[in-house]
């Protein structure tokens, strides 16, 4: 999705799933995704405060959690990481607050052994490790399974299906859903309308549904990658 005509195709055709580029390649005040800690400090420095700041765990020294605490919403892949961000973050926080951490989730019925994250069977026993940490609180996702292949329907139902699992996360953990960003729906929406154009109306119908279902009842920020 680094092309501008791309990038448009999914902010006109999905109006309802807001795009989430790196951060030096959106305009001020729009959601971004950091790659790295100067990132989240330059984005910061520019004005975006921490709930429009996504910053990913992995391989990130503590050095660089330490610097970023507080200006962004970090996206943990695995226990490991959420041990790492609840050390730095404890001795850095008043008293009464907690770091604002997401979890990248992997569904099942989509995880073909290559994706990155956190196996969707595996929340019930993180649910008792996260009881633990005295510096963060799990909140928000980062769906991210196979998507290859899907389209139409297909597609529509891989949707659907992050949009059902944020909702078990919550009461699993249970944890807060203040958003749900489907990890790489983009490229496959806009492989669908050039590939396959007489499916792309019954995925974009799926794709509402689950947004009009969100807006009446789980009221998640959608985010897209």
């Amino acid at each position: 999705m680094k092309s501008s005509t791309s990038s448009m195709w999914v902010q006109t055709n999905l109006p309802d799933y807001q795009l989430l580029a790196p951060c030096d390649q959106r305009a001020i005040f729009s959601d971004g995704n950091a790659g790295s800690c100067e990132q989240v400090e330059k984005a910061a420095s520019l004005g975006l405060t921490a709930e429009h700041i996504y910053f990913s765990t992995p391989g990130k020294t503590e050095d660089a959690l330490r610097r970023a605490i507080g200006k962004c919403r970090f996206i943990a892949n695995d226990r490991d990481e959420l041990n790492q961000i609840n050390r730095v973050a404890q001795p850095l926080l008043k008293p009464g607050f907690l770091e604002s951490v997401g979890l990248r989730i992997i569904p099942e019925a989509y995880d073909d052994k290559k994706q990155f994250g956190i196996p969707e069977r595996e929340l019930p026993e993180l649910a008792q490790a996260i009881k633990a940490f005295g510096g963060i609180s799990v909140r928000g996702c980062f769906v991210q399974g196979s998507t290859e292949g899907l389209h139409g329907k297909a597609l529509g139902k891989y949707f659907r299906t992050c949009y059902e699992l944020a909702k078990r996360m919550t009461v699993i953990l249970p944890c807060g859903m203040p958003y749900l960003c489907v990890s790489g729906g983009a490229e496959p929406a806009y492989k669908n309308a050039l590939e396959h154009p007489e499916t792309l109306e019954d995925f974009l119908r799926e794709a509402k549904i689950v947004a009009t279902q969100n807006q009446n009842a789980f009221y998640a920020k959608l985010l897209i990658t």
